[in-house]
Parts: structure tokens; sequence; C-alpha cells
């Protein structure tokens, strides 16, 4: 068998999902086949590029220089076929410039800083719900620019020939009924949630539902997640209800009967990274667009009264 760039892309999948069940049904192939054909591959490159375990599969060092290596060259054809198509295609219409990113405000201010810096490019926008969807996109040769989240316990792999630049921190507050005992206090400590019932978002991209576990443990105690996989509307209702508990970014909400408290110490936040194709025409003008973007969410976060609050009083101390 003679490896292909097919068989770097299985590898990659492989690498990226921790464990070949989950890769074989995001390519959508038997276990078994992909086992064998893992196999082969692993057989031309003299090794094991995966040690297998209970929880799924871990790289070898041999397979750790070929996940590099093959990052590198699927980047590389990836701008070959893309100056290719430019220099044979140049009396074709523009393809659309494709925005993508988590759900909440911060892609909707890079869509419209896009729009604005490019009127006259078509322009659609992906927004996704996992970091295996993202991944995708993000290695999709019409991936233009999009806001990456940078979270420890979410694997986002940045393909090469991707740039990037820090955006925004984001910090998760809790969100409480009016009628909590604990709605009048200005700031919470985690540890006194410990009895309280949690819902938590199907959104995976946000980082809440992973940080907001292990933030518990490392306060003392596991959350009591009693509703799970809700949407924003949802989570919003039994929050108000009294019927939960939540955290929420303040800057994507707003909601009568609640109340967004933050907690000490800050323990849930993620970072937002600005991520664009060499290539694409966003390149051109990214300086703009990233400097829309900031002073949009900043208006947005001095907007917020609780969170500007905040913000005050973390700068004073």
């Amino acid at each position: 068998m003679q490896v292909e760039l097919r068989h770097l892309q299985v590898v990659l999948s492989v690498a990226e999902a921790g464990s070949i069940s989950r890769a074989a049904i995001q390519l959508r192939i038997a276990q078994s086949g992909l086992t064998a054909q893992l196999q082969r591959i692993e057989q031309e490159f003299g090794g094991p590029l995966f040690a297998r375990n209970p929880a799924g599969v871990e790289l070898t060092e041999l397979g750790e220089h070929v996940v590099c290596r093959s990052r590198e060259l699927l980047g590389q054809f990836d701008d070959l076929l893309e100056t290719s198509r430019l220099l044979t295609n140049t009396d074709q219409p523009a393809s659309p410039v494709l925005v993508t990113g988590p759900l909440g405000p911060v892609v909707a201010m890079l869509a419209c800083a896009v729009r604005e810096s490019l009127p006259d490019r078509e322009q659609v926008t992906s927004l996704e719900r996992t970091f295996e969807s993202l991944n995708e996109v993000l290695r999709s040769p019409e991936f233009d620019v999009g806001v990456v989240p940078e979270l420890a316990e979410l694997a986002v792999h940045l393909p090469a020939g991707l740039m990037t630049r820090p955006l925004v921190e984001e910090s998760a507050f809790v969100g409480l009924s009016s009628s909590h005992p604990l709605a009048d206090r200005a700031e919470l400590r985690l540890a006194e949630l410990a009895g309280q019932d949690w819902v938590m978002p199907e959104e995976k991209l946000s980082g809440l539902s992973p940080g907001l576990r292990l933030a518990c443990e490392e306060a003392g105690f596991t959350p009591r997640c009693r509703h799970t996989g809700a949407d924003l509307a949802t989570a919003l209702m039994l929050v108000r209800s009294g019927n939960a508990i939540g955290a929420f970014y303040p800057t994507g909400v707003h909601s009568p009967g609640m109340v967004l408290r933050p907690l000490v110490g800050n323990p849930l936040r993620r970072k937002l990274v600005l991520a664009w194709r060499s290539g694409s025409p966003v390149a051109e003008v990214i300086d703009h667009v990233h400097e829309t973007v900031v002073k949009r969410y900043q208006t947005l976060v001095h907007g917020h009264p609780v969170y500007s609050q905040w913000q005050a009083r973390q700068q004073a101390s």
C-alpha cells in the first residue's frame, strides 16, 4: 500500500477524536474497517502511531511526528488547490467569504465587520456547536475567518496556514432566579453553590459544561446537573422559574426575572482568538476587522451593568 493524502487525514481524524470508535463515526465508516486501515497505514510508517488504552488512543512518539508533518502537508496541499484555482478561474465569480465560530455575539460582530470591510463580497456564516464540527470547517479550503475558543478541555486544532490573533476574553457569571436567597449578593463563591441544581447547556464550544465541572471539583464538590442539553432559551426559563441555576456569559444574556452574579476568583472564563486563512480576501482587511470586533465587544461590555461594574472592581483591585 502507498500512503496517500487521504490516509494522512485518517490519522489526523483518529488523533483529534482520541478514539477509533469516535473517529469511525465522524468518518462514517465501520470501526472494524477503520481499525484495519489504520493498521495498514502504521505498517507503511514502520511502527504504531497510537497506543491503545481503555479510554481510547494516545499518540506514540512516531505518531506525534506523523501527525505534525501531516498537518503541514495537508495545509500546503489546501494552499496549492486555492492558489491553483485563483490562476485558472480568474473569470469565475468569487466564492462567498466563510465566517465561522461558536454561538454568541462575538461571531455576529465578526460577520458584520467582515461585511462592512468587504461590501462587494458575498458572505455566509456557519455557527458551530461542537469542536468536531469547528475542526472540520477550519480544515475546509472554503474557510476564511472565524472565532476560535482557547480551552484546555476542548481539542480545537488550527491547521497549518491559518493565522491567529487574540480577540477577547470572556468571563462567565452564575444566573439565579430573582427570588433566589443568594440573588442579593454582589459576588458569590462557587463552594456556596454546592447544594444547587444546575442546568447545563447543549453547546460544547462555550466550555461551560466541562469548565464548570472542573471548577466545582477544585471547589470541593461535584455539580448536581439535573438539566442537561438545554438550549439558551430553555436554560433561562429553568433559571427564572427557580428550578435551577446556570453559568452564562453576560454579554449574550439579558433576561427579566434572572440576575447574574460574578464568582470570586473568576474560575469560569475562555479566551477567543481570531483565526483566518492567509490566502483569504479577509487577510487584506484583517486589522480593520479585528479592531472593529474588539471595539464593539468593549461597547457591549460597558453597556452591561453587572459586567461593567465587575470589570471596574477587577481593575481597581
